[in-house]
């Protein structure tokens, strides 16, 4: 009965967003596609073969982990739809897709397009002194990506394979020293095309992406412990929740996290207070071109 009942509340929330990105689109735009005329001198000569590339990969890139989502899974959904335009403002300048057909990719960025801030959260590009630092900065983006993506196959590869072959926990390889590796990896490749994108609001939207991916997390766990009873309880005794070798030993700390409303909470003001910390962090050393 619950899940049936989370299953409709997902719908709902899909759609309902679905419903939102088009209100957004369409208030600012009404019916038609932005013309890109005027834009594309912008772009070098061979720039789209660019982005074509990056639509392409992206879909693939996004169909393979949607391909593990349940409609329950309604949180993650959203936080991918406001993390989806970091994928392309790697490629190109974000005010030059607003005005083409691949601005509709960035929709739900268009609501911060109402706040005074927003100029400088979307167009507004990162740049510190040190050229040293940005190379630095830029190779441990890439790392993130490389190291990310192979945790995330890795452990979606050994999860899917011990599902056919068994019906119980997965507790071995990746997961025995993380209870959610898949989701580690992609926090992990999420946080370099972050990193490499070089804007603020790239990292703004990682945390959301990473918040809804906890939400997601601890959804599951409860549904495991309903399935596996006390094996399940066990394994989170000794396994980290997503970092490896990160755990809780204050008993104090302990006996409050163990109740799942107060995790919520910390989830949600750990996450606001990075928004802040991230945006004061950063925002001294954004610069504006146009």
């Amino acid at each position: 009965m619950v899940s049936r009942l989370s299953r409709k509340y997902g719908y709902i929330v899909i759609i309902l967003t679905i419903l939102f990105l088009v209100y957004v689109w369409t208030s600012k735009f009404g019916a038609n596609i932005p013309s890109s005329e005027g834009y594309v001198p912008l772009l070098k000569e061979n720039a789209w073969y660019l982005v074509y590339l990056g639509l392409i990969a992206t879909a693939f890139a996004l169909v393979s982990l949607f391909l593990e989502f349940k409609l329950s899974s309604s949180a993650a959904f959203v936080g991918w739809i406001f993390y989806f335009p970091v994928l392309f403002n790697t490629l190109v300048p974000m005010f030059i897709l607003f005005f083409s057909i691949i601005g509709v990719f960035y929709t739900p960025w268009l609501v911060f397009t109402d706040w005074p801030l927003a100029n400088s959260l979307i167009n507004g590009v990162i740049r510190f002194q040190s050229e040293t630092f940005h190379t630095f900065l830029d190779g441990l983006g890439y790392t993130f990506i490389f190291f990310g993506l192979i945790i995330y196959s890795v452990g979606l590869f050994q999860l899917l394979s011990h599902a056919r072959e068994e019906r119980t926990i997965m507790t071995n390889r990746l997961y025995s020293i993380s209870r959610h590796p898949q989701y580690l990896g992609i926090f992990m490749w999420t946080l370099g095309f972050a990193m490499i994108g070089w804007r603020l609001i790239n990292y703004l939207m990682w945390l959301t992406l990473c918040y809804s991916y906890t939400l997601l997390a601890e959804f599951e766990e409860s549904e495991l412990e309903k399935k596996f009873g006390q094996n399940y309880v066990e394994y989170k005794t000794k396994v980290p929740f997503m970092l490896p070798c990160l755990k809780v030993n204050t008993r104090l700390v302990s006996n409050m996290l163990s109740n799942r409303k107060i995790r919520f909470l910390a989830y949600t003001i750990l996450y606001v207070l990075l928004l802040f910390v991230f945006y004061f962090i950063f925002e001294p050393y954004v610069v504006l071109y146009r």
